[in-house]
């Protein structure tokens, strides 16, 4: 895609750079994997321009120059990448912009076509006010250190002075599709639902589902970055009950929903209901394994224990990992391991794929595994757990809740797993608190062993909260009710 006329005549001004921030900077949107903020409010275009800036700057000092650049279609992405693009032109930089894309799309880009690094602009799976910037350096993640130094080079105004330039790669869209659908044979008798949710999927699937076989509805197709249809996140159940009430209704085989920019999937079987993505990792876990038996297969902290135990029964080898793409995939690079998931709905194979979460990839093996077993959604055993429940907690109280946490867990003598929060484990079943990377919440899990356990795990972990209602506020009520254990169970 070529650059707008618009960004081309920034790119003509030789404005100089403030030596103070029209908006102050806030240290809250640098986070472990990623840099996010609310638009207009903790993220401003001048942020955008200095990211630019100091990434630019980062990759020149490392003589790496090429950089692809793609965005979501929220009402702010544009005027964000546009500045975004600025900086890193006046950091010498060599940009390939993307324009609307999903994020796999510039994940693809970056493998296929040997990226030096890439930048997506986009607010991911939370609501139509969020940005942000998602980052690859090479074919690995962006994160943790690397994003705290961005902030610090920023702070400092610590940039080289360059030009760079526009670099046209065509047929990037055509060459993704193609790829994606190679090496796939689909039965010709599906029936599929796909909930876009007036994301930036939609031009890819739009074009997927007229080359394979079978009959496929498209919903909320339109791009519209004030996702008038639902919320973006598709983990959420009130954000897909329209999906579920179609394909139980319509009598279709399986539905699929996505977030705001693609790489997060879930799944609806044909009767309408919701799979965990655990779930859906085990289904992956045991096509993948028949073909290399003996293989690693790593989750997220939040999954169920069943989960872990059915890789062992299959013969695999079960890694537990820290919630996050970036952690995911550091992981896979360093174990060898072909294929992860997480519970949020991040899907990554490195089996016949490039290890990169792409909801569209993760959908077609669905398809595929589909296509030999009809029921194999359906009727799945589960336990008694509940989904990931997030309760809201200010970003600057929800680490210390934790901290103190581990605190009172370790003067009661009570073993605990702390790759990621607090995961506690015994004889009736595991609970887990932790501080969510992505919003200003807390999440928390549980799954029992026995029914009659659920109640016990839910009030005990519950109690590790209630010293600090007053930073959480009423919403902790409602999970200590009768009703919420049995929704959850």
């Amino acid at each position: 895609m070529k650059f707008s006329a618009k960004l081309r005549e920034m790119l003509c001004l030789n404005d100089e750079e403030q030596k103070e921030f029209e908006h102050p900077l806030p240290k809250e949107i640098f986070r472990d994997y990623d840099i996010r903020g609310i638009f207009g409010k903790t993220l401003f275009p001048e942020h955008a321009y200095y990211i630019g800036r100091a990434f630019g700057t980062f990759l020149y000092r490392k003589n790496l120059k090429k950089i692809c650049v793609g965005n979501d279609c929220r009402n702010s992405s544009d005027t964000l990448t546009d500045q975004l693009i600025r900086g890193l032109m006046k950091s010498g930089m060599e940009v390939i912009g993307l324009s609307i894309c999903h994020t796999p799309m510039m994940y693809y880009t970056v493998n296929k076509f040997d990226m030096d690094a890439g930048i997506m602009i986009t607010g991911s799976h939370n609501p139509a006010e969020y940005n942000g910037f998602k980052f690859m350096l090479g074919k690995d993640p962006f994160y943790g250190d690397d994003i705290k130094e961005i902030e610090q080079m920023i702070r400092q105004r610590d940039f080289i002075e360059s030009y760079g330039r526009e670099v046209i790669l065509n047929d990037i869209f055509v060459s993704y599709v193609k790829d994606i659908l190679d090496g796939f044979k689909f039965s010709d008798d599906l029936r599929v639902a796909w909930d876009i949710g007036n994301g930036a999927t939609s031009n890819a699937i739009r074009e997927i589902v007229t080359r394979i076989p079978g009959r496929h509805h498209v919903l909320f197709e339109d791009m519209d970055g004030n996702f008038p249809n639902r919320q973006p996140d598709p983990t959420v159940a009130e954000n897909i009950s329209y999906l579920r009430k179609f394909v139980s209704y319509n009598k279709f085989d399986i539905g699929f929903a996505f977030d705001s920019d693609g790489d997060r999937l879930c799944v609806v079987n044909s009767d309408g209901e919701t799979l965990y993505s655990d779930q859906v990792l085990e289904i992956f876990a045991a096509d993948f394994l028949k073909k290399n038996p003996g293989a690693q297969v790593i989750s997220d902290v939040k999954s169920c224990n069943r989960l872990f135990q059915r890789i062992k029964e299959l013969g695999g080898s079960p890694i537990m990992e820290k919630v996050g793409h970036t952690f995911i995939k550091a992981r896979m690079k360093s174990s060898g391991a072909l294929l992860a998931g997480e519970m949020s709905g991040h899907f990554f194979f490195k089996d016949r794929w490039y290890g990169f979460d792409d909801g569209i990839y993760a959908a077609l093996r669905c398809l595929e595994i589909l296509g030999e077993n009809k029921e194999v959604f359906n009727n799945l055993p589960y336990g008694f757990v509940t989904p990931e429940i997030r309760i809201s907690c200010p970003e600057d109280k929800k680490f210390r809740i934790i901290e103190k946490t581990k605190e009172k867990l370790q003067s009661r003598g009570i073993n605990f797993a702390d790759i990621d929060g607090v995961r506690v484990s015994g004889e009736k079943g595991w609970w887990l608190i932790r501080a969510s990377n992505t919003q200003n919440a807390i999440s928390l899990r549980v799954e029992a062993e026995k029914k009659e356990y659920m109640k016990h795990l839910l009030n005990e972990v519950t109690s590790y909260l209630k010293p600090f209602i007053k930073d959480i506020g009423q919403t902790l009520k409602k999970y200590e009710t009768e009703e919420t254990l049995a929704e959850h169970e």
